[in-house]
């Protein structure tokens, strides 16, 4: 069950970061301090559910 909410995490990490990039650039809707902010957000829940991965592995260690 960690595995897959680590796997989440990262998939929430890796969208967090173009919608912090896009949101800049378009017509500055973003500040640069607000992007910066938001990019490293997503890069700390990408982190996070990582460390999760990690710590728990796919489930099938172990099995014969």
């Amino acid at each position: 069950m960690l595995y897959k909410i680590g796997r989440l995490l990262q998939l929430l990490g890796l969208l967090i970061l173009p919608v912090a990039i896009a949101g800049n650039l378009a017509d500055e809707r973003l500040t640069l301090r607000d992007s910066l902010g938001l990019s490293a957000l997503g890069v700390g829940i990408f982190f996070v559910g990582w460390l999760l991965q990690q710590g728990k592995g796919s489930g099938t260690q172990g099995r014969t």
